[in-house]
């Protein structure tokens, strides 16, 4: 219900990886740091905030399959080409290592919702200082909108009758650095922001597929629809931020592994997320000719009375699965051990298919569980291949 950046959930999760990551220390771990949990941060922070925006615009189940699949390739290349990590047979391995990618892939392409049909767009020529947020158009980069072509002026893509835009009401634009006093339409907000919206205003984001496709970034140069940008997001999640605990391999010529990471990784992560907002705050500045009192305006709310549980509890239950990730990564390797933990996709496939809805019908719903079972058997298969010490 509410149009949280992602960059403020991925804050959420951060915080509690913070301050939970040093409950090593009384289960019997002494501090340690080492600045190669910088490298991971580097990795994680801005990787993991991509992959929410995926899911916000693709949907949760196909955006984990997506880099889930990406990290199982990078993930097995790193941990048997470059640190020579030993297997019982590495065809072996290679073959389970393409089924689980297989299976991963299925789930999916399964979890694509019902196909419609493209809409055809026009680009509109319009003042950029009026740009009207609405159901059936989409403002973006450079003062364009894009608005299916042929379409009745009074209707948008889901026939839902299209705002009248008040002239007399400027709203705040992507690109243009001022921010308005004035909130637009909580309807048809463009997915791609930078959130410019005064701090406290609430906004209310439409479910997937109730606003328009079609988003015109780069003055023009380029438009992609919601979904494709939502892929691509989880594709840089899984290519950049699932690399993340490559420089834990390069950590451990100095006795770091394991839980003796966590600390590294915690404080590591919260620096460079510190890092980003900072960033962040001087490109809004440069939007806002160079104004600290527009730029800090023009900062995503955190939402703090309604996401501090979803938030923490995200945070938390990430933290948890992270733990286990790099005791699993460390013991069982790179190729092996990070692979597996992969089988996350089963557990986000399930939410996405039975609370989210994001699977219709029964045919799909069989297809994506028969492309589980090939995960699990990838996974085994896998499992099988590690060579013990």
């Amino acid at each position: 219900q509410l149009n949280i950046d992602p960059l403020v959930m991925q804050s959420y999760k951060v915080a509690m990886c913070f301050l939970t990551g040093w409950l090593v220390v009384p289960l019997g771990e002494p501090f340690s740091f080492t600045p190669w949990g910088i490298v991971s941060g580097i990795f994680w922070v801005p990787g993991a905030t991509a992959g929410i925006y995926g899911i916000r615009n693709a949907g949760l189940a196909i955006s984990v399959g997506t880099w889930s699949s990406l990290i199982v390739v990078s993930s097995f290349s790193w941990g048997i080409l470059v640190f020579r990590e030993e297997v019982k047979s590495i065809p072996g391995a290679f073959c389970a290592m393409l089924m689980l990618c297989a299976g991963l892939g299925g789930m999916s392409r399964f979890s694509h919702p019902p196909k419609r049909n493209e809409d055809v767009v026009e680009e509109l020529d319009i003042s950029p200082e009026m740009v009207p947020l609405t159901g059936g158009t989409t403002a973006g980069l450079g003062g364009k909108v894009a608005k299916r072509k042929g379409a009745p002026q009074s209707t948008d893509v889901v026939g839902a009758v299209e705002p009248t835009m008040d002239i007399e009401r400027p709203i705040a634009l992507q690109d243009g650095g001022r921010v308005s006093s004035t909130p637009p339409p909580s309807d048809g907000i463009a997915p791609l922001e930078m959130d410019s919206m005064p701090r406290g205003t609430k906004k209310a984001l439409p479910a997937i597929g109730k606003v328009a496709d079609n988003i015109i970034i780069f003055d023009g140069r380029v438009m992609m629809s919601r979904r494709q940008l939502g892929l691509l997001g989880a594709v840089i999640n899984g290519t950049w931020g699932g690399t993340s605990l490559i420089p834990m391999h390069y950590a451990k010529s100095k006795g770091f592994g394991g839980a003796s990471y966590v600390i590294s990784f915690a404080c590591g992560s919260a620096i460079v997320l510190v890092v980003v907002w900072l960033l962040r705050y001087l490109f809004n500045m440069h939007r806002s000719s160079w104004s600290h009192r527009d730029a800090y305006a023009a900062l995503p709310p955190f939402h703090l009375r309604e996401m501090w549980l979803p938030g923490f509890l995200s945070g938390t239950l990430y933290s948890i699965g992270n733990f286990a990730s790099i005791i699993a990564t460390t013991h069982l390797g790179q190729g092996v051990g990070y692979s597996v933990c992969q089988s996350s996709m089963l557990v986000s496939g399930i939410w996405g298919i039975y609370w989210f809805g994001e699977v219709k019908g029964a045919a799909a719903i069989g297809k994506w569980f028969a492309a589980a079972s090939v995960t699990l058997i990838g996974i085994l298969w896998l499992s099988y291949e590690h060579k013990g010490d």
